[in-house]
């Protein structure tokens, strides 16, 4: 799973619960109308300094027809099993911004309401709901921003590895 996907799948999320337009930042287009929530990916990072597991993928290429010899080819890759988290921002705007933000505390303490991020992804931690008005225009427009912490498991592959080859040998005592 890519960044994006990861950002895209918890837009996704943020809008079921909080049931407002919810849009990625920094995104092209005008800015929806109110209210809206918007979604900043902050960052990525490790959860733990060295990675789960290796998974080793073998794939067998057929022969060309136009090989003489026509031995198949093994080909095997390597991808490391890293658990990830991703940070983002949340942000609220337009009337009751925090009570807009209110549903996703309380999703995450319900297995089943994590449900449309799972099993790829869960909501690992989230930060209390910040009152954060805003002086635009010679006004104070309401704002209100938490942090979520998703945490899922990525195995990107690091290509083709050097594998031993099969050999099978006989050990037969000297006369």
């Amino acid at each position: 799973m890519t960044n994006d996907e990861v950002h895209s799948a918890v837009v996704r999320w943020i809008k079921a619960k909080t049931g407002a337009t919810t849009i990625k930042a920094h995104q092209s287009g005008p800015t929806p109308a109110l209210p809206y929530v918007m979604v900043n990916d902050t960052g990525t990072a490790e959860v733990r300094r060295w990675h789960q597991s290796i998974e080793y993928t073998e794939t067998i290429i057929p022969p060309d027809e136009d090989e003489e010899d026509g031995e198949e080819e093994k080909i095997v890759t390597a991808a490391p099993v890293i658990e990830m988290e991703w940070r983002f921002s949340v942000h609220s705007f337009g009337s009751s911004p925090t009570d807009r933000l209110r549903p996703i505390v309380s999703a995450v303490k319900v297995p089943q309401a994590m449900e449309p991020l799972m099993p790829g992804l869960h909501v690992h931690e989230v930060s209390a709901i910040r009152d954060v008005p805003d002086w635009i225009e010679n006004a104070w427009q309401p704002r209100a921003q938490m942090d979520i912490i998703v945490r899922g498991i990525i195995r990107d592959s690091v290509g083709a590895v050097d594998v031993i080859d099969e050999y099978s040998f006989d050990i037969a005592e000297a006369e």
